[in-house]
């Protein structure tokens, strides 16, 4: 019984985790890059750009 109830509660837990991770790509939607957010930590080749309406992280050579 003990079993059977660890069994079910790792199952929830993981299909939680799973449909939680799954929605962790927000997309921001923007028209120009000051739309897109500012990155808080430097990561220096990289930069927010209004990318087909969505901000994405791109390397800016």
């Amino acid at each position: 019984m003990a079993k059977t109830f660890n069994f079910v509660y790792a199952l929830i837990l993981f299909l939680f985790l799973f449909l939680i991770a799954k929605n962790i790509e927000a997309n921001n939607e923007c028209t120009t890059d000051f739309d897109c957010p500012k990155s808080i930590v430097c990561m220096l080749p990289y930069k927010w750009k209004c990318v087909g309406s969505y901000c994405e992280f791109v390397k800016v050579v």
